[in-house]
């Protein structure tokens, strides 16, 4: 049984370089409009790839629904700040908004994304997100925290 357990921590962490985000959930505290909150709306995901396998800095690439509807890119790059046993503090520094696909080229027409597009001709926000992590076990994790400038974020974590 215990060569069992070895072999199975082993491949764990072997396969611990990519991960999948979803379920997540989305609470604006300051919604500057009224249905600004999404809760369980946004659609969120993303795929996750550690830089290496002892790395504690990451990339992610996905998907989501913005407060306004509309379908946006999430590209960005994390680093896990630190690690308590099975907690860690995390920090995700990402573009969200316009790509050239067409799924993503309204992310940009209505609300923040709009005044970004108004002034820059690229429809986007830029996401900065830093919260806590609890390995529930070697393959599932829950997320928590705070995307500036005030909305809270909680989401599972598959890892493979």
């Amino acid at each position: 049984m215990c060569l069992l357990s070895y072999f199975s921590q082993t491949f764990a962490n072997d396969l611990d370089l990519y991960s999948l985000d979803t379920a997540s959930f989305a609470y604006h505290v300051y919604a500057p409009k009224e249905g600004d909150n999404q809760y369980f709306k946004n659609q969120l995901f993303a795929i996750e790839k550690k830089v290496h396998n002892n790395s504690d800095y990451f990339f992610l690439a996905g998907t989501f629904v913005n407060s306004e509807s509309n379908r946006c890119v999430l590209l960005g790059m994390g680093k896990n700040w630190v690690r308590y046993n099975n907690w860690s503090f995390e920090g995700l520094y990402a573009y969200a908004g316009e790509f050239v696909f067409k799924p993503f080229e309204h992310c940009g027409d209505d609300g923040f994304y709009h005044d970004v597009k108004r002034a820059t001709g690229i429809g986007f926000a830029p996401y900065i997100y830093h919260g806590v992590k609890y390995d529930l076990n070697s393959y599932i994790s829950v997320r928590s925290g705070l995307l500036l400038p005030g909305i809270v974020i909680m989401s599972l974590q598959f890892r493979f």
